[in-house]
């Protein structure tokens, strides 16, 4: 029991049973159990509810987490208000889940349960049919032998065991979806055969619904992610509450879903943007997945990321991945001529390129890769190559079909002046993919030219017939069959942001393009152009994701930079910053490193095992911050924008 207001009931009357309520406010020093008097007659009141309880004269909702028969407190307590619904959608488990993020991230328990559980739908609820049904336990699911330790990994599932794994998955399309959907399926099913139920967390809401439709027919089975209607959505809540399905596909928001009887989670691709929280604490996929107890987890990509690398080396998980003769036949033969092989030739698409596109569109599609949308994405000063900006609000400047310049930002059109020597040239800096599109089409008169991006609309699939797929990251339509050839286009463009992770990003971009592609032995090629970072063409080039993640942590641990060494991103004032410094130096392990503050911005970094610490210490700073009415800073916990 902890702290409560002085409102309610004198000692004397102590009622025979206490809520221990968690608050849904963003207030931070609030975060923590309040006990208030359950009323006479209000007999729901349970673990898992959702109540209003007053706070300071105001109505405040929250989530019950115990009912006791006595207090601790030697105050008054007040009366829970109202019984909200007596349907318990904070299970323990999630409740535990949410704790442990909050501990690792440096956030509140309520911004986590925030995250967790979804806004009520009365009418949805009122008709909800929540009687639980068992697991029925499907066929055997044999499989994954050309994995090493994939067939290991099914006896474990099946066998109702809980290993841990980081899956490699092999590239290529069978029949319109890709080949990992199905190699997933026998693990689902090898689960289910353990009276088991799964939970598969994918980037986004298109790939759920494309893997259900090859996994739904192992048992009763749900989509549930943010894209759906606010009633579709808690009509699939309830139905993973009250065990009503064994197979849950999301998005994000579904690393939080209150399955019971979790056998196995899965993250698919958890280096995608997707896959990070827009709101506080910032939690990645993959951060709350790792944190689920009694389940079996498999994170699975064609890349191997760093912090999957990062699992391995400490023994948390065990690699699965096939020999190096399995995957030179699946994966396509992709090569990166460098500036020596295209010497006198075309700077963006070179006359190799075009002669590997008109070869491969005699036998199927051929995918063109560019990694932004748009015509003339970003464009700058012709005559002194210096950055124009929006003359209204800073934002990057484009060039549009029309040849008007247009803010990426406001969306205003303007004329341009800049502001280093008065010029009013304008040269483009990277090509969009509507662009793109227009060159391509000039290049080949005839051909079919589709174009898939965020702007103009994505193509879920292609059939088999000759067409130039023009493709932005995320966008990659599905070819039937696989697309007989692919390019890889500004590849310098790709890895010039100024995060640490752009490299790694850029790599799990292409190769999931790539893995699109035919395999070698199917006559499968790709070209990766534009001056792309000589160890990251070899990692194509040679389909060795592990190799590179190995070299980037190695790296990593000696830079002190996540995931070997754990880091918190804060920003404020820099006054505030000062003294939150101040305060860590205090507070935080000996092994603290402390950086900054610059401007806004201080980073502090630990060894990973003093993670908790430095987590630790943070809210505490937080809170008593928060109860003398500072301000709060913002706290970012190992940030892949870093």
């Amino acid at each position: 029991m902890t702290d409560q207001l002085p409102l309610g009931l004198p000692h004397a009357a102590r009622p025979e049973r206490v809520a221990s309520v968690i608050l849904d406010t963003p207030v931070f020093h609030l975060d923590q159990e309040f006990d208030y008097s359950v009323p006479d007659g209000m007999d729901g009141v349970a673990p898992g509810v959702r109540v209003v309880v007053p706070l300071a004269g105001r109505a405040t909702s929250g989530f019950v987490v115990g009912v006791a028969a006595t207090t601790a407190h030697a105050g008054r307590l007040s009366a829970v208000t109202r019984l909200v619904s007596p349907v318990p959608v904070l299970t323990p488990e999630v409740l535990r889940l949410c704790r442990d993020v909050a501990a690792t991230h440096a956030g509140s328990v309520s911004d986590v349960v925030r995250l967790a559980v979804p806004a009520r739908h009365a009418r949805v609820e009122d008709r909800a049919d929540l009687a639980r049904r068992p697991v029925e336990p499907g066929g055997e699911e044999p499989g994954w032998a050309e994995y090493t330790g994939g067939a290991a990994f099914l006896r474990h599932l099946r066998e109702g065991s809980s290993p841990r794994a980081v899956w490699t998955a092999l590239p290529g399309v069978r029949g319109s979806r890709p080949a990992w959907m199905e190699d997933l399926g026998m693990a689902i099913g090898a689960t289910i055969a353990s009276r088991r139920r799964v939970l598969v967390v994918v980037p986004t809401a298109r790939e759920a619904a494309q893997l259900l439709e090859v996994v739904g027919h192992l048992a009763p089975s749900v989509q549930y992610h943010g894209d759906l209607k606010p009633a579709a959505r808690y009509r699939a809540f309830l139905s993973i509450l009250a065990g009503q399905v064994d197979i849950v596909v999301g998005t994000r928001s579904a690393v939080f879903a209150p399955v019971p009887d979790l056998g196995l989670a899965v993250v698919w691709d958890p280096d995608d943007d997707n896959l990070a929280e827009r709101h506080a604490p910032y939690p990645t996929a993959l951060a709350v997945t790792a944190l689920r107890r009694s389940c079996a987890i498999l994170v699975g990509s064609y890349n191997r990321g760093v912090q999957a690398q990062q699992f391995i080396a400490a023994g948390w998980a065990q690699p699965i991945a096939a020999s190096r003769d399995v995957v030179r036949a699946r994966a396509p033969r992709v090569s990166a001529p460098d500036t020596e092989d295209v010497r006198g030739e075309s700077a963006r698409i070179p006359e190799t390129a075009f002669r590997l596109a008109r070869a491969a569109l005699e036998n199927g599609p051929v995918l063109v890769h560019v990694p932004r949308s748009g015509y003339l994405r970003s464009i700058r000063c012709a005559t002194c190559r210096g950055q124009v900006r929006c003359r209204h609000c800073g934002g990057p400047l484009e060039l549009g079909a029309t040849g008007s310049v247009v803010c990426g930002w406001c969306g205003r059109t303007q004329a341009v002046t800049c502001a280093v020597c008065g010029s009013t040239r304008l040269a483009a800096y990277s090509l969009g993919s509507a662009r793109t599109s227009d060159e391509i089409a000039r290049a080949f008169p005839g051909v079919r030219v589709v174009l898939s991006d965020a702007r103009t609309g994505i193509t879920t699939h292609v059939d088999s017939r000759p067409a130039l797929v023009i493709a932005t990251p995320g966008s990659e339509p599905l070819a039937e069959g696989g697309y007989a050839a692919a390019l890889i286009l500004d590849a310098a463009v790709a890895t010039a942001r100024p995060e640490l992770s752009a490299s790694a990003v850029a790599l799990n971009r292409w190769l999931t393009a790539l893995a699109l592609v035919r395999g070698a032995g199917a006559g499968g090629a790709a070209m990766i152009l534009g001056n792309p970072e000589p160890t990251l063409a070899q990692a194509c080039v040679r389909w060795d994701p592990a190799g590179f993640a190995i070299r980037e942590l190695d790296e990593r641990a000696e830079l002190h930079f996540p995931p070997a060494w754990r880091l918190a991103r804060l920003t404020g004032p820099r006054p505030d910053l000062v003294e939150v410094a101040r305060e860590l130096g205090l507070r935080g392990p000996g092994t603290l490193e402390l950086l900054g503050p610059v401007d806004d911005v201080l980073l502090a970094r630990v060894p990973r095992p003093d993670g908790r610490d430095l987590t630790g210490a943070l809210r505490a700073i937080q809170g008593e911050r928060s109860a003398h009415k500072q301000e709060v800073i913002r706290v970012h916990i190992d940030p892949p924008e870093l």
